[in-house]
């Protein structure tokens, strides 16, 4: 036993000294190699990078703007702050940066291509991220280089747009069926029937729609009289159980919208 111990360490000593390089060209060679492979490493990841805080940076604007009137259209990520994070981790690790990246928004439609790495899919009205990277790795003392040019699409599966739109809709389809119900001074007292039912089919309409989309619609509304003018409080909810939002570490599913508004007429 003794002696295959000595003859492992012989072996082991044996394979260091031929890999150890033999003079200093060697060694600024291996250590060359070294780097490259160190830097065409970091040169990889830069697109699966980018596609992740983007995720995080959509992901965290719709955490913010859950269960409000879902008015604003999102926000591109910050392209600038992803490449100066970029700059600072590559400097940590010996290397420079140069390039930019640039981020667009835009509305997502079933069947566009997502790549894995945002971790997403695409829905009809969903939010659709594209980059756009010149980046270029450099090793300053050695000279070396690796560039990354790439152009790339996700989606993140919130159907904010599409929710959007409903409510925008919704809005103008309930002003249009308010004042044609009291448009004629001599049916004030059948319009609020008239109403009724229009709204009534419209909701029923929408609803039919969105089902398939894993979304659903809730519409209410109250009526007050203030003198001689009619007011109508509406209130619209939509829901999106299809979608999902990564924050802290985890995943929530849901997101809805919940907008408010009103309409004056005169009730006599």
């Amino acid at each position: 036993m003794k002696e295959l111990v000595l003859i492992l360490i012989a072996l082991l000593t044996a394979s260091f000294l031929v890999n150890v390089p033999r003079s200093d060209e060697d060694w600024f060679l291996y250590m060359g190699e070294l780097r490259m492979y160190e830097m065409s490493a970091e040169a990889d990841t830069l697109k699966a990078r980018s596609l992740i805080f983007a995720r995080s940076w959509v992901d965290r604007w719709l955490a913010g703007v859950n269960s409000t009137a879902c008015e604003e259209l999102p926000p591109p990520p910050n392209g600038s702050l992803f490449v100066q994070l970029l700059r600072e981790d590559m400097m940590s690790k010996g290397f420079s940066l140069t390039g930019d990246l640039h981020y667009s928004i835009d509305e997502s439609r079933e069947g566009d291509s997502s790549d894995q790495a945002f971790g997403g899919y695409c829905r009809d009205g969903g939010i659709k991220v594209a980059a756009s990277s010149r980046l270029t790795i450099r090793d300053d003392l050695l000279g070396i280089k690796a560039r990354r040019y790439f152009d790339v699409g996700a989606c993140q599966p919130t159907a904010y747009f599409l929710i959007r739109e409903v409510l925008t809709g919704l809005r103008h389809r309930t002003i249009e069926i308010v004042r044609k119900a009291f448009s004629s001074e001599e049916n004030v007292t059948a319009a609020p029937q008239e109403m009724r039912e229009e709204l009534t089919s419209l909701v029923r309409y929408l609803r039919r729609n969105l089902t398939d989309e894993g979304i659903s619609l809730r519409l209410t509304y109250a009526t007050e009289f203030a003198g001689e003018e009619v007011v109508i409080a509406f209130k619209a909810v939509v829901f999106d159980e299809e979608a999902n939002i990564i924050r802290d570490g985890g995943l929530r599913r849901g997101f809805s919208c919940i907008r408010e508004w009103g309409i004056r007429v005169r009730g006599s």
